[in-house]
């Protein structure tokens, strides 16, 4: 039996990092994405230490507003996952519920960053 894989954005931190673990435990092969350098490479590395060391998950770091990254990223996952990835779990955006200059989700013209 080949072994199960996943990729999942927004995996550094909160429900992200949460679900890659259930998956880990489920004995999934993971490789995650997050915009967060420094948090997606603790998440990794400490968080998730038993298997990073067992090579059952891997990371890059991924702007989501970017389809060519996207691209390059999901190429990167298949390759680290065998050539197949049979789950995606798009859980990467925006937490905050205020933006720029004071704006919240409520302003019109904050759609653009509604978008991203």
């Amino acid at each position: 039996m080949s072994t199960r894989t996943a990729l999942i954005s927004g995996g550094a931190r909160g429900i992200g990092r949460c679900i890659v673990r259930r998956f880990l435990e489920r004995g999934y092969k993971v490789f995650v994405l997050d915009i967060d350098e420094e948090e997606l490479k603790h998440a990794i590395t400490v968080h998730l230490k038993q298997y990073y060391d067992q090579k059952k998950v891997e990371s890059a770091i991924c702007n989501l507003r970017s389809v060519e990254e996207i691209r390059n990223k999901v190429k990167a996952a298949a390759d680290f996952l065998g050539g197949r990835i049979e789950v995606v779990v798009n859980n990467g955006g925006i937490a905050s519920p205020y933006w720029k200059d004071g704006k919240t989700m409520a302003d019109q013209d904050t759609i653009e960053q509604w978008q991203a």
